[in-house]
């Protein structure tokens, strides 16, 4: 795996370190390269150990510094040990940037209790626990920054989303009440909403056409790349986003506005 390099006048993150959820493949593994691209130091978390290793392995191939660690962010003391391998591995954490998710594709009707359960356990209770361990971390250090993927999802009602939109909509308020908790601490709290973004976990959830059929509707004509995602995310985490919080970013080529 190659880290794409830094746009021109891209934020850099020398000296500073970052935890990757789900960072193991798609806009994770697209984050975690990018921002040791931009110098940055990084541990890459994903729940398959293997997936995350092969990514820290990519970014050191590519002259960066990364160490890769199981984590299920359902599980607290996964989160807790992802954190404390940052400051072990690397001795401080600066920005969390949590990209772990599942998508599960079905009418509310024919929702059962269990796919309810597990969508929301990993995409918003999973968002709650990292948020709550990357604001004790970065409170102790005296600052920092935090990020989230929600998803256009959270905003526009889309059809056979019913479980994921109203966990990803939740990630919109919990970004604001952390934003708004961490800022006497200098901790920045924020949230990207991407559209249809072309990676392993939406091929896995859509039929064959959707790239197609979202490039036809999208204002910019194509589908996103998890490296569009990645850029954005750091942005926020960056000096360059030092007066941003709480926002929820639309980074979906202009669908929102349609």
């Amino acid at each position: 795996m190659s880290a794409p390099g830094p746009a021109p006048g891209g934020a850099t993150f020398g000296g500073r370190v970052a935890l990757v959820t789900g960072a193991g493949s798609g806009i994770g593994r697209a984050t975690a390269a990018l921002f040791a691209a931009r110098g940055g130091a990084v541990v890459a978390a994903d729940v398959r150990e293997a997936a995350a290793r092969e990514t820290a392995a990519g970014v050191r191939a590519a002259g960066g510094d990364a160490e890769g660690v199981r984590c299920d962010v359902t599980c607290a003391d996964d989160v807790a040990g992802a954190v404390e391998q940052a400051r072990r591995a690397f001795g401080r954490l600066d920005v969390v940037v949590h990209c772990a998710g599942i998508l599960r594709v079905a009418p509310l009707e024919e929702t059962g209790e269990k796919e309810w359960a597990e969508v929301l356990s990993v995409n918003l209770t999973g968002a709650f626990l990292v948020t709550r361990a990357a604001l004790r971390a970065l409170r102790a250090q005296g600052g920092g920054a935090i990020v989230h993927i929600a998803s256009r999802a959270a905003i526009r009602a889309k059809e056979g989303h019913g479980a994921y939109s109203a966990a990803k909509a939740g990630i919109l308020q919990l970004t604001q009440m952390a934003a708004l908790e961490g800022a006497p601490h200098r901790i920045r709290v924020n949230c990207v909403c991407p559209g249809f973004i072309d990676t392993p976990m939406t091929r896995g959830g859509y039929d064959a056409g959707a790239v197609e059929s979202w490039s036809r509707v999208c204002p910019l004509g194509r589908a996103g790349t998890p490296e569009d995602v990645a850029r954005a995310m750091l942005f926020l985490a960056s000096d360059e986003a030092a007066f941003i919080t709480g926002v929820a970013l639309p980074v979906d080529g202009g669908r929102t506005i349609l």
